[in-house]
């Protein structure tokens, strides 16, 4: 990458936001914007209020990343900090299996209007793998996930999340209202 870069403790990370050169695209059910927001917003409702966490899986075909399903697992939250136990990421990944999804993304929420990873955010991601997006959703939600670009859509690339740019955002992301897709909730 030819772009400056800040060293964070044990990663490095480019200062702007990243704009790949491929032809990803993503789709995603308005449904999915919907389930995800009503989530995180539950979260935001615990007082004080908590960061919260949801995960996203689709299917995959061909340079389309299509989601179909949100799925909030059970965590452990507080005001800045979301995590989930060994369990709860087995159920998650017996979800897949079941609907034979990918994961697409995981989504959580910040306090405050700042969507960059943190430390945190980076080292103790419970899924990394190559393409994975991290979404972070600004004011728990507050004011919803529309327009993407509100948010901080970040990608695992070459073992470290990087922020995508808005331009690619609104390049590769497209919303649907026409295709279904279904929320399965561990939290219970």
């Amino acid at each position: 990458m030819a772009e400056e870069c800040v060293r964070d403790r044990f990663l490095i990370k480019p200062r702007k936001h990243y704009s790949p050169k491929d032809n990803t695209r993503y789709v995603i059910p308005s449904k999915v914007i919907r389930d995800t927001e009503k989530v995180l917003a539950e979260y935001a409702r615990i007082k004080p209020a908590n960061e919260g966490l949801v995960y996203w899986g689709g299917i995959e075909g061909g340079n389309i990343i299509t989601v179909r399903a949100v799925i909030a697992p059970q965590t452990e939250s507080d005001f800045g900090m979301v995590s989930t136990s060994h369990r709860s990421n087995f159920d998650f990944v017996r979800t897949l299996s079941k609907y034979n999804l990918v994961q697409v993304a995981q989504v959580h929420s910040h306090p405050s209007n700042w969507v960059d990873h943190s430390l945190g955010d980076d080292t103790l991601a419970a899924f990394k793998t190559e393409g994975l997006l991290s979404i972070v959703v600004p004011e728990y939600c507050d004011r919803g996930m529309l327009p993407l670009t509100t948010c901080g859509i970040h990608r695992y690339t070459r073992w470290v999340f990087i922020r995508l740019s808005k331009k690619y955002i609104n390049s590769h992301f497209v919303i649907r209202n026409d295709l279904s897709s279904y929320l399965e909730d561990f939290r219970k």
